[in-house]
């Protein structure tokens, strides 16, 4: 009888076993998982996809949210999960390492506008996540490195300002070492090599900044001066008349430094039109006046018109030497 009771007991206990065994593997799945989807003005954000994405697992559950921007998920099995969600118009907001409890547990996301394709890093393949951090450690290296440049460049600009053009050049050429395509490093480095006398390092300065930006009216500008001091007149000439012609608000300055250019070679006739196209292209231009005024005062032909110009300077010049000058040359001129 014992041992028949011991039968009956061990069939009336395996069923429990069973039973129990049952009722914990379905409350397990008693587990809820919901929020709300907002943007960067706190509006909510209606239709947007809901992904629960299993961690370590290929598990992946969706839904989207409702019309008050809210979503809800039931029975989620034991486990961490990404939760993700995505909208047209916005980058991706996610919540990672979420682990949903015996209740509800709530996964509100704030999505910023971007890209909705855009990959989070836990989507990425392990090819994609080499690249990532490869190029990451670039950008790492490109910070550091636009640092130093930085660093050099403003030393440089600090040294200049001092009159120091020969330390100046020296930090210049440290920051072109690290960015050899820098157009306002080469730029300042060519200035640096010009007011240091060094007229041909300038000009080849120039000519690689030209080279990488062509349409820089102010280099061109520059490397005009440079050629006019070396004597290359016609080379002077054609820069100051290709940069007149990228910067037309600039060209009564750059027909202004053709005419100093002429001047200088002596070529008085030429120098004169310079500077009438100078007037011509500001009106205002008051050097332009004096200048104009003194190359048509060597020439018995043109006195009248270096009079006129010469007044006109009188009425609108600035500076103290010319307008002395100017007042002398009229008197002269009038005998």
């Amino acid at each position: 009888m014992c041992s028949l009771f011991r039968r009956f007991g061990l069939f009336l206990i395996l069923p429990l076993v069973f039973g129990l065994t049952f009722s914990v593997a379905a409350f397990s799945q008693n587990r809820i998982l919901g929020g709300k989807v907002t943007n960067d003005k706190g509006e909510t954000v209606v239709n947007c996809k809901i992904q629960i994405l299993g961690v370590g697992s290929k598990r992946e559950l969706t839904t989207k949210t409702d019309k008050k921007g809210e979503w809800i998920y039931m029975n989620i099995p034991t486990g961490t999960y990404n939760v993700v969600a995505r909208a047209d118009g916005y980058s991706p907001g996610f919540q990672a390492n979420v682990q949903p409890g015996l209740s509800y547990t709530a996964v509100n996301i704030t999505l910023t506008p971007g890209d909705p394709n855009q990959k989070l890093a836990f989507e990425l393949t392990p090819e994609e996540q080499e690249k990532l951090r490869k190029e990451m450690e670039k950008q790492k290296e490109r910070g550091k490195m636009a640092g130093e440049i930085k660093a050099a460049f403003e030393a440089g600009l600090a040294l200049s300002g001092q009159g120091k053009y020969a330390e100046a050049i020296v930090e210049f050429n440290k920051a072109l070492e690290k960015a050899p395509d820098e157009v306002y490093v080469l730029a300042n480095l060519a200035d640096a090599y010009f007011k240091n006398g060094q007229n041909q390092e300038a000009l080849d300065t120039y000519q690689k900044a030209i080279a990488l930006k062509p349409d820089d009216a102010a280099l061109v500008t520059n490397q005009g001066v440079v050629l006019g001091k070396m004597g290359k007149t016609e080379e002077s000439k054609a820069a100051f008349q290709k940069a007149a012609s990228l910067d037309p608000g600039a060209a009564a300055q750059n027909f202004y430094n053709l005419g100093a250019t002429m001047v200088n070679s002596g070529q008085a006739k030429d120098a004169a039109e310079a500077f009438r196209q100078a007037i011509k292209a500001d009106a205002s231009y008051a050097e332009a006046y004096y200048q104009l005024g003194l190359c048509l005062s060597g020439d018995p032909g043109t006195i009248g018109e270096a009079l006129q110009m010469l007044q006109k300077y009188l009425s609108i010049g600035k500076d103290p030497t010319n307008l002395e000058v100017a007042k002398q040359l009229i008197a002269t001129l009038k005998k």
